[in-house]
């Protein structure tokens, strides 16, 4: 039974789901030999650039190594500048998928739009590609940091301007095209070796899945929002919920995917509540940075013989945000 779709607006998807292109999967070599690429992974960022500088610095992060950065989604929103998270994105050529901050921003970014009289941002939504060809050029400059971001930002201001809108207004068009194309999901074709623990695919998103169901039929709504899982009336499958619930969806993802033969191991952000997830098939990234705990990191690399995998860490490096509502609570809003 597929999961029920939710009324809440999604802003208008341009892909859905997107395969990481071979030739970023652990790239043996280029045009000026050897290289040993990496796939690193990241939790939620939030606007929080310094943390995730230092977090690249301390994996010795080197694109021209073949090192390719996936981001799980929440990279802008609440945080000090998430201008500068996309700059940084964009400038290394990364990979990401679309959170629910992405999703809140694009819909504000419309609503502003929408306003004819607004100052706030001009122009329209262009659907440019997530990856330019050239992802170095035509960056957006200093201008696009010209309106000031409070240091400490909660679902609203204290000008009844939300957090999303905020966001919206220092974004550059450039910038909001590159988060309108991020798909909901990023599969990644693992190559077939002797050993691996994470299956034979990685699949990220934002939030989580429910098993059982294809990934062409999952809510995107849940995609980005959920935390947990509501078994059906006919106890013959799940919902997503948003709420934490007794336990993580990755529980009833794992009991399934032991079930099955081929194994996909999916890597996720979101749930800052139960901070760093590892379970058999699931890694659940987001450890509370943006609340000034961690901002971690899945490195993975290949051999001959086997596709090892690390989780790295670094501590808060920006000033921290108060939660309105208490993540330890578990409050769905306390990331809304």
């Amino acid at each position: 039974m597929p999961p029920t779709k939710s009324s809440d607006k999604i802003f208008p998807i341009t892909t859905f789901i997107s395969e990481l292109p071979t030739n970023l999967i652990f790239p043996s070599s280029s045009e000026n030999g050897p290289v040993s690429g990496r796939l690193v992974i990241v939790g939620d960022v939030h606007g929080m650039r310094k943390s995730l500088e230092a977090l690249l610095d301390k994996v010795s992060f080197d694109r021209n190594k073949g090192d390719h950065l996936i981001l799980v989604g929440d990279l802008v929103n609440k945080g000090p500048d998430s201008v500068g998270v996309i700059d940084l994105a964009m400038k290394l050529g990364a990979s990401a998928v679309r959170g629910n901050h992405e999703n809140a921003v694009l819909n504000a970014a419309a609503g502003i739009n929408a306003t004819k009289d607004s100052p706030l941002h001009p122009k329209g939504l262009t659907g440019s590609p997530a990856v330019p060809e050239n992802p170095e050029a035509d960056l957006p400059g200093d201008n696009a940091r010209d309106v000031e971001i409070p240091d400490k930002i909660g679902p609203a201001t204290s000008t009844g301007i939300s957090t999303s809108q905020t966001t919206a207004s220092v974004l550059s068009q450039h910038q909001l095209d590159w988060l309108a194309a991020l798909p909901l999901i990023l599969r990644i074709k693992l190559p077939h070796v002797p050993t691996s623990s994470l299956g034979d695919t990685l699949t990220v998103v934002h939030a989580g899945l429910v098993p059982s169901i294809s990934l062409e039929d999952q809510d995107p709504h849940g995609i980005m929002h959920m935390r947990s899982l509501v078994r059906t009336s006919d106890e013959d499958g799940f919902i997503p919920a948003e709420v934490s619930g007794e336990e993580s969806w990755v529980m009833e993802w794992d009991r399934w995917q032991d079930m099955q033969t081929s194994k996909t191991t999916v890597l996720f952000g979101h749930d800052a509540k139960r901070r760093l997830q590892r379970s058999k098939y699931a890694i659940g990234l987001d450890s509370g940075c943006l609340y000034g705990h961690q901002l971690s990191a899945v490195v993975i690399g290949v051999s001959d013989k086997e596709i090892e995998h690390r989780v790295v860490q670094v501590e808060c490096a920006d000033a921290p945000i108060i939660p309105t509502v208490s993540v330890e609570q578990g409050d769905k809003t306390a990331d809304v």
